[in-house]
């Protein structure tokens, strides 16, 4: 058939097991194509292929609810309910997100770019069903490790043990995360549980015998499944367990997902999928390097990563001091993979549990360790409590690498590091800093572990670094905990942190200003001194901060002047109270008004 005649699924209702397997082959080569083009999440939506088509054949969206963990997995379930015209915008300004979206689908329920929160989110729809007396049932779709997260054994806790309500859990296993159980046995095992007959007997024998018998009889099951498979956790926490189940045989999947909805208590359905199916390199992949592309014909600029320079300058710095890094499973994302080689015994990935590395990371600094902590700045939003409570208040001496801050383009809504800032600045004893080039970034580093001992942060946006350092070339300097001039001036103040100070330089340049240009590479605590010298001017100042600057740096530059009583004309331009979906990076900020041209149009305001 033709893709692109799909409107919704219920087509697939109409189609047999052998037009099934084709149309996954023609879906797999379309991701791959289209993909190439557009840049986008590979590996994980090619491995779930036949899984989606078997689920949207078997269930009813929307009526039954898909909870996709995480989003970037549901690819095909966007062409399956008629996107498959959109996809050449994937990501890209007022195009198709490349996650869950709720504005796209009716079909779309959940909308998350963080992992583990499919399981209290599926708890949460199956409850306001039953309020409503609304039917259908409730599906969890969890993959890339995402079991491994803190909020889902909380939810999995709590709806095991709730035998009113049912919900279904796919653990999609590409065999990077969950061991496997398998075998013949069993796999006869599960199928003779899953079966209604087997269901009624239990019931029936629950009525007419004693419950001490009951009790021996359920130990003997115990011992003899404890004997014939591995220990089953699902089970010990009150779900039924079907599986290994191969996620590429769609009749297989069918046939399970049939058996699964007769049944009246939740299940954990265990498929085995292979991430990166149909794409050669993708599969071999055991690293994460095709999890997400970049588009084909993306000219390669000049230098390296921000994330790939903090990983090179943390590896030179062992020759001063040895560091021990915690990296939340973003080794492949934050550039660490050569550190981790190098470097195995002061390496830790500790899989998808940010709130977990965080306290860990206390604890250790508490020892005396010197911890590196990298977190996507969306990320460590997610372990605000433990970095209040066990780091900030008690002023362990961690350093953070908050990687993606800024606007970061393609993601989304979701992914935008916009809020670290303010987060940061409510906690006590935290420093936070901005490196401008990659000279203050090797600094700024030396500075965080050797010349300090509170939490400390270090800003780095997604985009590159006009350098390509060689580790054993890297050498570092001690710097001032204080602003800097990058350009001086007397008719106007231009404040701002990290390579934004670019833009500032830009716009000076155009308008032929006389302003001073302010490094703000410590944006807590503020440099005072230099404020007093500003405030002396007696000249507007722009404060201009690609954040949300409710608690940041704008904030207490304000209540500094409001505190000595200089009564001056300041201005700030932030992304404040606004929600930025995913597009390019510059067509962000002009949509938001951070752009260059914007940025002038401010100034002149201040100037008259």
């Amino acid at each position: 058939m033709n893709l692109f005649d799909i409107k919704d699924p219920q087509f697939l209702k109409q189609m047999n097991p052998k037009e099934l397997k084709v149309l996954a082959s023609d879906i797999r080569s379309f991701l791959i194509e289209s993909i190439d083009k557009t840049g986008g999440h590979l590996s994980s939506n090619l491995g779930t292929v036949e899984l989606i088509i078997a689920l949207h054949y078997v269930f009813d969206s929307p009526e039954d609810v898909f909870v996709f963990d995480v989003g970037h997995q549901a690819y095909v379930h966007k062409i399956l309910t008629g996107r498959i015209k959109e996809f050449e915008t994937l990501r890209q300004t007022g195009g198709l997100s490349g996650y869950v979206n709720y504005k796209e689908s009716e079909h779309d329920q959940w909308e998350s770019g963080h992992a583990g929160t499919a399981l209290s989110a599926l708890i949460g729809i199956l409850y306001a069903k039953h309020l409503k007396n609304e039917n259908g049932q409730g599906i969890a779709i969890i993959g890339d490790a995402s079991i491994t997260n803190g909020m889902s054994f909380e939810a999995l806790n709590l709806l095991g043990t709730d035998h009113h309500t049912k919900g279904i859990v796919i653990l999609n296993d590409n065999e990077m995360s969950i061991s496997k159980s398998v075998g013949s046995i069993s796999k006869t095992l599960t199928r003779f549980r899953s079966m209604r007959i087997f269901i009624k007997t239990k019931r029936f024998w629950q009525i007419i015998l004693p419950k001490f018998v009951l009790n021996f009889l359920s130990r003997i099951k115990r011992g003899l499944r404890g004997f014939l498979q591995r220990q089953n956790i699902f089970e010990d926490m009150g779900y039924m367990y079907v599986g290994p189940i191969d996620g590429h045989d769609i009749k297989g999947l069918i046939y399970n997902f049939q058996r699964i909805q007769k049944v009246k208590k939740s299940v954990v359905i265990h498929i085995i999928t292979e991430k990166g199916k149909g794409h050669l390199e993708a599969e071999r992949d055991k690293i994460g390097a095709f999890h997400g592309v970049s588009k084909a014909d993306t000219q390669k600029e000049f230098g390296i990563t921000w994330s790939e320079l903090i990983s090179r300058n943390l590896e030179a710095l062992q020759k001063i001091q040895k560091t021990f890094v915690i990296m939340p499973a973003m080794t492949i994302g934050a550039k660490f993979l050569e550190f981790s080689k190098n470097y195995p015994d002061q390496y830790l990935d500790v899989g998808i549990a940010e709130e977990h590395a965080a306290t860990m990371a206390a604890s250790m600094a508490h020892q005396g360790i010197k911890v590196f902590l990298p977190l996507y700045s969306t990320f460590a939003q997610r372990a605000f409590d433990q970095i209040l409570n066990d780091i900030a208040r008690s002023d362990h001496h961690v350093v953070f690498g908050i990687d993606r801050a800024g606007i970061v383009g393609e993601d989304g809504s979701t992914h935008q590091g916009l809020f670290d800032v303010s987060m940061f600045y409510l906690m006590p004893h935290v420093v936070i800093t901005m490196p401008y080039n990659e000279k203050e970034a090797s600094d700024l580093l030396y500075y965080g572990f050797m010349k300090q001992n509170h939490p400390f942060v270090v800003r780095y946006p997604r985009g590159v670094v006009q350098t390509n350092p060689k580790v054993e070339n890297i050498e570092f300097s001690v710097i001032e905990p204080s602003w800097t001039v990058l350009e001086k001036g007397q008719e106007i103040v231009l404040i701002s942190y990290g390579p934004s100070l670019d833009l500032l330089k830009q716009v000076r340049e155009d308008l032929k200003l006389d302003a001073m240009i302010v490094n703000a590479r410590f944006i807590k605590p503020i440099d005072e001194k230099m404020l007093h010298q500003i405030a002396k001017m007696n000249v507007p100042i722009l404060v201009y901060e690609e954040a949300a600057n409710s608690g940041s740096l704008y904030p207490q530059i304000l209540k500094f002047m409001a505190k000595n009583e200089y009564n001056l004309k300041i201005k700030d331009m932030s992304i404040t109270e606004q929600i930025v979906e995913q597009g390019f990076y510059h067509d962000m900020l002009k949509i938001h008004h951070m752009d260059k041209a914007s940025v002038k149009k401010t100034i002149k305001d201040l100037l008259k």
